[in-house]
């Protein structure tokens, strides 16, 4: 009599991990372009809210409102006076607050701190074309400063750019992908 076994041959047991090994390999490869599109994509649209926020909070209070990029160590430290710099990206966080005093910058004294975006990464790269280091939101909700676009370059790239356009009436609109570079 005999006895039947069951179970799988090295063979069948080879080309199935080969299988699962090709197959998690495309699926890797093609997450972290996902994921840079992603990070992207995410970093413009909450800038668009923090846009359109900053334009909606100017027009409703009657002050001038910006937006800026300042040191991360400023913003940790909270420090009482925060400079508006030139680069949009390296070490910096985005701020919106209240300018008073009209300055320009900020200044925990006289000016009012709204809100915070996280830290940009130090791979990634966010340019601004409008020649500004700042945009500045008058009474009527409108920028004071030059539009232009911002473009992020996620891990410095060519690949997956994505860009936001800035009117000159204040108002953002997400483009997506974008063949401009931060460079």
């Amino acid at each position: 009599m005999k006895i039947k076994q069951s179970g799988f041959t090295l063979l069948e047991l080879m080309v199935t991990v080969a299988i699962v090994g090709i197959i998690a390999s495309i699926a890797f490869w093609n997450s972290s372009d996902m994921l840079e599109e992603n990070r992207a994509e995410n970093f413009l649209l909450e800038l668009k809210r923090n846009i359109s926020y900053a334009r909606s909070q100017a027009a409703s209070t009657d002050e001038i409102v910006v937006i800026c990029a300042a040191q991360h160590g400023e913003v940790k430290n909270q420090n009482d006076n925060m400079r508006c710099r030139n680069r949009w990206d390296r070490n910096k966080i985005i701020i919106v607050f209240i300018d008073s005093d009209n300055s320009g910058h900020y200044n925990k004294s006289t000016d009012s701190l709204l809100r915070v975006m996280e830290k940009i990464s130090l791979e990634d790269k966010v340019k601004f074309t409008g020649n500004s280091r700042r945009l500045r939101f008058n009474t009527s909700g409108r920028i004071t400063t030059n539009p232009g676009e911002f473009v992020f370059c996620p891990n410095n790239g060519t690949d997956n750019n994505k860009a936001l356009s800035v009117s000159q009436s204040g108002t953002a609109f997400y483009l997506g992908d974008s063949a401009k570079t931060c460079g």
